[in-house]
């Protein structure tokens, strides 16, 4: 039939293109290798000497993200080194899974991005109560 027969997948892909991951190996993992040590280095800095240096609430939930990173780094690295789309049952488990953890990594994002602007509201009214106190008393003391 040729090239525009009714072969034309399995004759242009199946001979030309070898089906493997989708990127190399040797770049993935590395790369893998160097996030997981950054972001291992992130929790012990949060865990180690961010206590008392910002408010708790920040901490834990930045704890939580980054064991969320912990876990999907890897799988990612799985997802884009070593598992390749002919395996179609792994692939498709591997970047679901790779999805929901990236969503649950957004969506810690946002609530560090709310508690952060509750924080700051919290410290602005005691702020302005404090400077509301400073102002108001030298004038009943006269």
């Amino acid at each position: 039939m040729g090239f525009l027969g009714a072969d034309f997948p399995h004759s242009l892909y199946d001979s030309v293109m070898e089906y493997g991951p989708i990127a190399p190996s040797w770049f993935v993992l590395p790369l893998a290798m160097a996030a997981l040590l950054v972001v291992a280095a992130h929790l012990i800095v949060l865990r180690e000497h961010a206590i008392g240096k910002m408010p708790e609430s920040r901490r834990q939930i930045r704890m939580v993200t980054g064991w969320v990173m912990m876990f999907t780094i890897p799988l990612l690295a799985y997802g884009f080194g070593i598992v390749s789309p002919t395996n179609e049952q792994q692939f498709l488990l591997a970047w679901t899974c790779i999805t929901g953890l990236l969503a649950g990594i957004v969506l810690m994002a946002c609530v560090d991005a709310i508690n952060s602007i509750r924080i700051a509201r919290s410290q602005s009214k005691a702020f302005w109560a404090q400077l509301q106190e400073v102002l108001i008393e030298p004038e009943h003391d006269g």
